[in-house]
């Protein structure tokens, strides 16, 4: 019995579109430092995550020079060690919070900070693993 898995990749030039979501936060930060434009403090944090997230998914969904059976089973390893990573590291950020403030339930975590996590873990042990199979 083989397993085909079938999902649709972005086009290699995907990856430039990816990187400039990276210094884009940077870029609007500054923007608005410069022309006076008020930001909410609150949401800083959240922007920076969800510009990255969306970097790091877009570097996820690009496809490589060749994509073959190999890198089709790296990628699925990578996304499964990346929810593992995920687990532990949302895990050590909780009781990080815990100890040093007392409480769970603060505003530290969002579901921004979340999935640029799950989607840096992912990238890690995708490019990882790549390194190692080279």
């Amino acid at each position: 019995m083989k397993f085909e898995m079938k999902y649709p990749l972005f086009k290699r030039k995907w990856k430039w579109i990816a990187i400039t979501f990276f210094p884009l936060p940077f870029v609007i930060m500054l923007l608005s430092i410069l022309l006076a434009f008020d930001f909410p403090q609150e949401s800083v944090g959240d922007f920076f995550y969800l510009c990255w997230a969306i970097g790091f998914t877009i570097l996820n969904f690009t496809e490589e020079k060749e994509e073959d059976e190999m890198i089709e089973q790296l990628r699925l390893k990578s996304f499964t060690m990346g929810v593992f990573y995920l687990m532990w590291g949302l895990t050590v950020l909780g009781m990080l919070q815990f100890f040093s403030f007392g409480s769970l339930f603060t505003d530290f975590m969002s579901a921004y900070l979340a999935i640029w996590l799950l989607n840096t873990y992912i990238f890690l042990s995708f490019t990882y693993y790549k390194w190692q199979n080279r």
